[in-house]
């Protein structure tokens, strides 16, 4: 891909104001953070470039920074800027609501500041949900408290909508995630080896395909473990507000356990056996596995299913401006049925893109960046550019 201004492109870091909350707890150690509140941004662009239109991406609590579709679009001629929010290496604070203002904090930078006049929301894996769940309020603000009830005021945020919205290798939600990837055999909260032997997707004498009915008593198992825990995060959370306390972390012990790592015929597509962190049975207990710190006011934000906002295929719902679903259908993380979910969910007829054969992260699949970043470009040009134009000879 070669850009169309003649140039390299370039990092142009962004130090970005935003407002912290005034609830008086301590979300984060860093005392630089607390004080000078700051996000970062990367804004990846050739010095001449074109602010007809700009592409932004954002994780809930990933670096973005130097995401390998920055310096793609870049190359293609539209720049693209990527987000860190306030919780960028702090994941076990995260308040989705918060993540959500702190999009909001971004896309205004990119007008007000950076001077596009139109810009792209790209939610690439779990910026999928964040980006979902932000363009729904942005359009029809109606989220009022996090689900732990502190305030969280989308109506009077005057949030910018996205011009558009790209889902790239996304899933639904943090919380559907881990409703499908929460290890079912745990019995015991406190203790990661009390298991039920029944339920051991990683018995030695499992085999595959797994028995369907089995399947079906150990995804109920698994949405049962996730509603315990709901339960004891909403009585932890009468007991903070009774003894006038901030919050409680803990941990979520065995959270890489869903049958699709095991059984690539549950959910086909082109992806290989195994886990986006490779072998799922060592993954399950390691230390960096999905939700494994929380806190009982994040938990109930981001990671429960029945008590989250940030949910793609309800959020999606509210979402009229052009929005583009791509599935990379070797992808180990957000599964091809995901994004069919997330296209039906949108309203009228929204845009699904199955790239064959690339997997999560496009590792070692330099043609497959060039693939999609080509897709995706070609389509804001016919969407979102071409837009302005008739717009402006109407």
């Amino acid at each position: 891909m070669n850009s169309t201004t003649g140039s390299e492109p370039r990092d142009f870091f962004q130090r970005i104001p935003y407002e912290p909350a005034t609830d008086g707890r301590i979300e984060m150690h860093s005392g630089l953070s607390r004080h000078y509140p700051t996000l970062h941004g990367n804004l990846v662009a050739t010095p001449e470039h074109s602010r007809e239109v700009g592409v932004i991406m954002c994780h809930p609590a990933s670096n973005f920074l130097s995401h390998f579709l920055l310096r793609a679009f870049a190359e293609a001629g539209i720049p693209a800027m990527g987000l860190n929010t306030r919780y960028a290496s702090n994941e076990p604070a995260l308040i989705m609501e918060r993540a959500a203002f702190d999009l909001g904090t971004g896309v205004r930078w990119m007008t007000d500041e950076l001077g596009f006049e139109k810009v792209v929301l790209l939610g690439f894996s779990g910026g999928g949900s964040l980006a979902s769940f932000y363009q729904s309020q942005a359009e029809n603000p109606t989220v009022t408290h996090t689900p732990a009830g502190d305030p969280a005021r989308f109506a009077e945020a005057n949030l910018r909508p996205a011009d558009a919205l790209l889902l790239v290798g996304a899933h639904p939600g943090r919380a559907r995630v881990l409703r499908h990837w929460i290890d079912g055999a745990v019995v015991d909260e406190a203790d990661p080896y009390a298991t039920d032997p029944d339920l051991d997707l990683y018995a030695p004498d499992r085999t595959v395909p797994l028995d369907r009915e089995w399947v079906a008593r150990y995804r109920d198992a698994q949405l049962a473990r996730m509603r315990r825990i709901d339960a004891w995060a909403l009585g932890q959370l009468d007991e903070l507000n009774r003894v006038g306390a901030s919050d409680r972390g803990f941990v979520v012990h065995r959270t890489v356990g869903d049958p699709r790592f095991v059984d690539t015929t549950l959910d086909p597509s082109d992806r290989e056996a195994g886990s986006m962190y490779g072998d799922p049975a060592a993954a399950n207990t390691a230390a960096g596995g999905l939700a494994r710190f929380v806190t009982v006011r994040s938990w109930l934000s981001t990671w429960s299913v029945d008590h989250t906002n940030a949910d793609a295929l309800t959020d999606l719902q509210n979402v009229t401006a052009p929005t583009l679903v791509m599935s990379l259908l070797a992808d180990q993380a957000a599964f091809a049925e995901d994004s069919r979910l997330m296209r039906d969910a949108l309203p009228g007829d929204a845009e699904l893109i199955e790239m064959r054969n690339l997997n999560h992260y496009l590792v070692d699949q330099p043609r497959g960046l060039h693939d999609v970043v080509t897709r995706l470009t070609g389509w804001i040009r016919r969407t979102v550019t071409d837009d302005r134009a008739e717009e402006a000879s109407a």
